[in-house]
């Protein structure tokens, strides 16, 4: 089955997220909530999470939502994400069990990046420019993004050349899988790739 709404995200999510203290939400996440919603930053964009009539909505773009995959994301964030807890980067095959998981269906979704950016540097960097990432000094070119408040996920891109194929590596938070499961992590780096793909895209 093919999910593609927010609607299609388990309605248990939400039901946990309405039982929550709205200001022990904010004091961990970073978000804000004011008129009866959760305003949170995601990338380039802020997106308002309304738990009472379960929609998600990108600010600034009537009736439009993030997608699936945006969805879900936010609402695993807002749930059990602490920020302030969630320590350095490292790779995501550094998590507890990431060796292991990582692998086959839930393996790192580096190819479409390599696939696309293997000999496209300027769109890699063009493409994170425009979701509001930080361009930092790693492999041939590398981007931070801040995905929600405090969450960072690092993209490191190598060229490819006569000798070597493209390759991606990713950082996620050293903590990140006290917070969540990891494919809940996985997730999150599909999300990134899908991301960035889009806005290289123009």
């Amino acid at each position: 089955m093919a999910y593609e709404k927010c609607a299609d995200v388990s309605g248990e999510l939400w039901t946990d997220l309405l039982k929550l203290d709205r200001e022990e939400v904010t004091r961990r996440t970073g978000a804000v909530y004011q008129d009866n919603q959760y305003h949170l930053s995601f990338l380039n964009r802020k997106l308002f999470i309304n738990p009472a009539t379960r929609q998600i909505q990108v600010a600034g773009e009537a009736e439009t939502e993030p997608g699936f995959r945006a969805c879900l994301t936010a609402l695993q964030y807002l749930l059990h994400v602490d920020v302030a807890s969630l320590g350095a980067p490292i790779s995501p095959l550094e998590l507890t069990g990431g060796a292991t998981f990582f692998r086959g269906h839930h393996g790192l979704p580096t190819g479409p990046l390599e696939s696309r950016f293997g000999e496209d540097k300027t769109g890699f960097l063009a493409g994170g420019e425009r979701l509001g990432a930080a361009s930092w000094l790693a492999g041939d070119a590398a981007l931070a993004f801040q995905v929600f408040p405090g969450l960072l996920v690092e993209v490191i891109l190598w060229e490819a050349d006569a000798d070597f194929p493209a390759q991606v590596t990713f950082t996620v938070p050293a903590h990140l899988d006290r917070c969540w499961h990891l494919d809940a992590v996985w997730g999150l780096l599909s999300l990134v790739a899908q991301e960035l793909i889009a806005a290289a895209a123009g």
